[in-house]
């Protein structure tokens, strides 16, 4: 065996380089993966979203950013100093500047106006904020943002100079909220219809902007602002609404002394907000399931690279034949994570029409599927199934759920105890399926049982699989709209159990 474990070693070293410069070939493959889901999620948002990759210097903008400029969606264009050449002249080196700073970590928080030049020759006020990744001594290794539109806004607020009735059009028309207040009381005294449509009442009279600020340390705080410079600009706050909504907006605020009244400029950005808080959520999904992934794929690879080496250079039948065992067990583990990486991006893309599910039939199909597959001396699986009505739902996602889950409970049933139990029984009525799988297996330890729905998370040592199993359970869960319920005690067993709405009634 030492003789096995010193040549298996050489190979190892040998292969090293090689492995390296394959490491890089998918590096640009993985790079090209990551940008078109990216491109996919910021396609989904109404402001124009962008992102700057600084280690592989790949500056992305996503179609709405493009529209917004009317730049045509097919248009070939030159991403580096995209955003440089279409700023205007007299806006420029602020602009410049303050991103540069903002990139070498001298400004903290990144928020600018500038003009940017349209298709048309025009040129449109835009407000742009972005988010840093730094790396441990500072420096930025990636930025995202996103550019918003308020050339209506910069608009109405210019109008505020000009004559009444100028004012009083764009006022009522705005796009965006307008209202005065008395900046003692808080009590509105003029607003247009948009202010009452983002605060969700009816215009009334005796309101006061204190009934919508979710504390008074908020208040307490724009007050503070207008005190010291007589003027806020872009304050980005959450706020209620009437019907006790949190939502996020951004004002801009100013105080005409000689009144004693706030002047103030409203605008709904909760969606716009959401999309970022996405976007951030996507990216760091992306950069575990690249670096997972690979380093699954590229495991077994390695070692069938190795193996195929000492294979080549043994005689002797008994070592040949444990190459190959291992060889095919590599395999399989490279079909079986290539077939949790496709149910994945399917579960995703995919939405297949509801059908008449047996369940009888499809729990019956997941315990042939691997009750041959390992050891199960001693198991017993009792399944009870009550379906006095028809189940439509989607049965491709009911199949994995049942697989991942009854797979699991025969992988890891417990050895130790005399006989090992699976307990599976299904409820089906006109409005859900309620499914229970209950097993006196090993058990899922306390602290864990937070984490197990995670992306490659392995919830015990003796697992061998890729840590994708319950995250696809889950998120083949969502798209049913079903509920996942999890108890489980340390070495004696554990219970699932999912509800799947029927759609027996909707489509009829």
């Amino acid at each position: 065996m030492s003789l096995l474990e010193n040549k298996l070693e050489l190979m190892e070293e040998s292969q090293r380089m090689a492995a390296e410069i394959e490491a890089l070939r998918k590096e640009n493959a993985e790079l090209s993966q990551r940008l078109n889901i990216y491109e996919t999620a910021a396609d989904g948002a109404n402001d124009g979203l962008w992102d700057w990759d600084f280690e592989h210097n790949r500056p992305f903008v996503s179609r709405p950013w493009m529209a917004m400029l009317g730049i045509a969606e097919d248009a070939e264009v030159e991403m580096d100093g995209l955003w440089q050449s279409l700023l205007h002249p007299d806006d420029y080196e602020e602009a410049t500047t303050a991103f540069q700073n903002f990139i070498t970590g001298n400004l903290d928080d990144y928020r600018q106006e500038f003009r940017m030049k349209h298709a048309d020759g025009s040129y449109r006020w835009i407000l742009s904020k972005a988010k840093a990744v730094r790396d441990k001594e500072g420096k930025a290794i990636r930025i995202s943002g996103s550019h918003t539109d308020i050339t209506d806004r910069r608009l109405a607020a210019d109008a505020l100079q000009f004559s009444e009735e100028k004012y009083r059009s764009i006022f009522e028309n705005s796009l965006v909220g307008m209202f005065r207040t008395n900046f003692k009381t808080g009590e509105i005294v003029e607003s247009n219809e948009k202010f009452w449509e983002i605060l969700g009442v009816k215009k009334a009279d005796g309101l006061s902007t204190l009934d919508f600020y979710k504390s008074p340390k908020d208040r307490d705080y724009v007050v503070g602002l207008v005190k010291d410079s007589g003027k806020a600009e872009n304050i980005e706050l959450e706020i209620k609404r009437a019907d006790g909504e949190l939502i996020w907006v951004n004002f801009s605020i100013k105080h005409y002394k000689k009144e004693d009244i706030l002047e103030t400029i409203i605008l709904d950005i909760t969606e716009t907000k959401n999309n970022l808080l996405e976007l951030q959520k996507v990216n760091f999904e992306l950069d575990s399931f690249v670096y997972h992934a690979s380093h699954d794929l590229r495991s077994p690879l390695r070692s069938i690279l190795g193996l195929i080496d000492l294979y080549r250079l043994e005689d002797t039948p008994q070592v040949r034949e444990q190459c190959i065992e291992r060889i095919e067990g590599s395999v399989k583990r490279l079909d079986d994570l290539v077939m949790e990486l496709l149910s994945i991006s399917r579960n995703d893309r995919v939405n297949d029409p509801h059908v008449d599910v047996n369940m009888m039939v499809e729990v019956n199909n997941s315990i042939s599927s691997y009750y041959n597959a390992t050891n199960t001396e001693g198991l017993e699986i009792k399944a009870k199934i009550y379906q006095p009505v028809a189940l439509k739902t989607d049965a491709t996602r009911v199949r994995i759920i049942l697989n991942n889950i009854i797979s699991n409970a025969i992988k890891y049933r417990s050895f130790h105890k005399e006989n090992s139990l699976i307990d599976i029984e299904v409820r089906v009525n006109d409005k859900e399926a309620v499914i229970s799988i209950e097993d006196n297996g090993e058990g899922i330890e306390e602290s864990k049982l937070p984490h197990i729905f995670d992306m490659f998370y392995r919830a015990t040592e003796k697992s061998v699989g890729s840590g994708l199993g319950l995250y696809i359970v889950k998120k083949v869960a969502d798209k049913l709209n079903a509920k996942i319920d999890v108890t489980s005690e340390e070495w004696e067993g554990t219970t699932f159990k999912i509800i799947i709405p029927n759609s027996l009634h909707i489509e009829e």
